[in-house]
């Protein structure tokens, strides 16, 4: 391994210290958007943590560590041992080894991001796939290497679902849905496109199926079921019990049609005439799978579930022990004096875990339909403060008292600095996703709007001073993207917030950042000033002469590989950072930085104290070490 040293150069010594963390457990579940039961019952479930795999109808998971690259994973598909995977962030994947590895389809970049993906079953032969994407279908006839454009014909471009005839080889047929009610349909393999949705509502189709007496049909956003028996020509509701709700997800299985809607999950045995809900079908379900004896169904925050009686009921499926499905994203974490770990994820799910991981509890504080959206501590000791934002409200827990329910500031989730000396003067920064600042001086009772400084860039970062109580510092982080970077600012306050400098400028590649404002022990001269912020691969240091004013800028950088999450205070005067390779210790003295652990795993958020280190993995994984 190598690292890039403060002056630019390339050291070849080696970095990382086999120190030992131990996978305490797991937060199981999360959002499953993408689902193959692949030969001999071999599942593979996407997630926005990446891929996971099952030999055993989902007893037991394994995260695929050698996945694409972006573990963020939107569609899947599969032919033989053939399997595309497309991703949030426009990227996509070829594997032709059954999943064992993945390249990337350079090919791709540039195009969006695939929301379904379609191959052709003469793909051995013709090569031909299709991807729809909101600016329309797309088509390879080389096994994804190259890409034209499949949209003559279309009238609505934001595509949502495809599906490819089995006689795709003889008679070139293939559908789409789309999301203002269009749905079309191509008789020459997607060269051009003609609307074919008599008798279809006027609301958006989210989802296909067909099954094997030729039938098609399609779940819309807000009106039920349709089927077809004149492929795609003109449609009639299938059944009136899923009128006027939202179908996420079909599936044409052997014996039965499988809905994924609002009200949960459904089964029909008469083609679609009536519906029944399935036994413990009472979650979201985003994708359906499944063969000879196994069904499967991907949820909405909960994970998987499977079927082993033909859909009629359904149980969880997240593996048990550490041998878990963690599909969660990133999450967000704190942990609590009194060792409880409390997480939220992108999608709003949230849980305690009061045994580092083993166990999990539901928070029963949220409202009816209210969703976690952010998790903050605050001070320590018996005074320790837990912070949740759900909406228009804020919790509040001190100690392990109830949690009290307060008006929020402004709009929405955005950053959130705590006083290092909250426990005396209870002060917040708060700063909405408007770019609004917001203070409070009496522990989130009461927020007083500050004015912001003068840029049109997002609010990155927000700190403040660890002498907040004495020097009235704080520090804000905007950014805009000018076409090819970041272009970031810093800005210094130092009267509470009321007024604004501009400190600094700097270019970065991605919006993700972290603040940290640097306590005593680790403000060596020659290394790290009092304000660190770190972004990518790169520890960017701020230091101001108390005598003159002038700005000193300092950097190092870890390996170009690492990309760091969050950095945090560690034991003696030394530095952790979460980054997607591990764990890194980095000397406040200028000596040389290491990985301490966890080197194949993407850690999200660590939490250092009594000699040890607990650590929370990208998906829920819980290590200590």
């Amino acid at each position: 391994m190598h690292t890039t040293n403060r002056d630019g150069t390339v050291s070849d010594t080696q970095h990382v210290i086999r120190n030992t963390f131990t996978h305490s457990g797991g937060w199981p579940g999360g959002t499953v958007t993408a689902l193959l039961l692949l030969p001999g019952d071999d599942i593979l479930a996407g997630t926005k943590a990446g891929l996971f795999r099952s030999a055993d109808a989902g007893q037991s998971w394994q995260r695929l560590d050698n996945g694409p690259a972006d573990p963020a994973i939107v569609a899947l598909a599969a032919n033989g041992p053939l399997i595309f995977a497309s991703t949030e962030g426009g990227r996509l994947y070829r594997s032709d080894d059954s999943g064992a590895t993945w390249p990337e389809l350079s090919g791709w970049a540039g195009l969006g991001v695939g929301v379904a993906i379609a191959i052709s079953p003469n793909y051995a032969d013709d090569g031909t796939l299709f991807i729809a994407t909101a600016d329309g279908p797309l088509r390879s006839q080389d096994g994804g290497e190259s890409w034209e454009s499949s949209t003559f014909g279309l009238l609505d471009m934001d595509t949502l679902c495809l599906a490819i005839s089995p006689n795709f080889a003889s008679d070139e047929c293939l559908w789409v849905g789309t999301a203002f009610g269009g749905f079309f349909h191509s008789r020459n393999a997607g060269r051009s496109w003609r609307e074919s949705g008599t008798g279809l509502p006027d609301a958006a189709v989210q989802c296909m199926a067909q099954t094997a007496d030729g039938a098609l049909y399609a779940g819309t956003e807000s009106d039920g079921v349709f089927r077809s028996n004149d492929g795609g020509n003109s449609w009639q509701r299938a059944g009136d019990e899923l009128a006027g709700h939202s179908v996420n997800s079909l599936a044409g299985l052997s014996g039965c049609l499988l809905a994924g809607t609002s009200l949960g999950l459904f089964r029909s045995v008469d083609g679609g005439a009536s519906w029944r809900p399935c036994v413990g079908g009472d979650f979201a379900a985003f994708v359906l799978a499944g063969g000879e004896g196994l069904l499967l169904a991907g949820s909405w925050q909960a994970g998987l579930f499977a079927s082993t009686d033909d859909g009629h009921s359904w149980q969880a499926a997240n593996g048990r022990g550490v041998a878990l499905l963690t599909g969660h994203a990133p999450p967000l974490a704190v942990l609590s004096p009194w060792q409880e770990l409390f997480v939220v994820d992108s999608d709003g799910a949230s849980a305690i875990s009061p045994d580092y991981g083993r166990s999990w509890q539901p928070v029963d504080f949220l409202a009816e339909e209210e969703a976690c959206s952010f998790v903050a501590g605050a001070g320590s000791g018996d005074g320790f403060t837990l912070f949740a934002w759900a909406e228009d409200a804020i919790y509040r827990r001190v100690g392990q008292g109830e949690w009290q329910r307060l008006d929020a500031p402004g709009n929405g989730v955005g950053r959130l600095a705590v006083s290092p000396a909250y426990a005396t003067d209870g002060t917040l920064l708060w700063a909405d996703i408007d770019g609004y600042l917001y203070l409070s001086e009496d522990r989130g009772e009461s927020w007083e709007e500050l004015t912001p400084p003068e840029t049109e860039g997002d609010v990155l970062g927000v700190a403040l001073s660890p002498s907040f109580a004495e020097d009235m510092r704080a520090w804000l982080v905007t950014g805009g993207f000018d076409g090819q970077h970041i272009q970031v600012e810093l800005w210094q306050s130092d009267d509470g917030g009321q007024s604004w400098v501009d400190l600094a400028g700097l270019a970065l590649d991605t919006p993700s950042l972290t603040l940290l404002p640097l306590a005593d022990k680790l403000r060596h001269p020659q290394s790290l000033g009092p304000l660190l912020l770190a972004a990518q691969n790169r520890l960017i240091t701020f230091s101001t002469d108390p005598e003159n004013g002038e700005l000193t800028v300092d950097q190092r950088f870890l390996p170009v590989e690492v990309q760091i999450v969050t950095v945090t205070a560690g034991d003696g005067a030394t530095l952790l950072a979460a980054t997607n390779r591990g764990i890194w210790r980095i000397p406040a003295d200028g000596g040389e930085a290491a990985c301490i652990g966890l080197a194949d795993r993407s850690v999200v958020a660590i939490f250092p104290g009594n000699g040890n280190v607990t650590a929370l993995t990208l998906g829920g994984e819980v290590w200590q070490g």
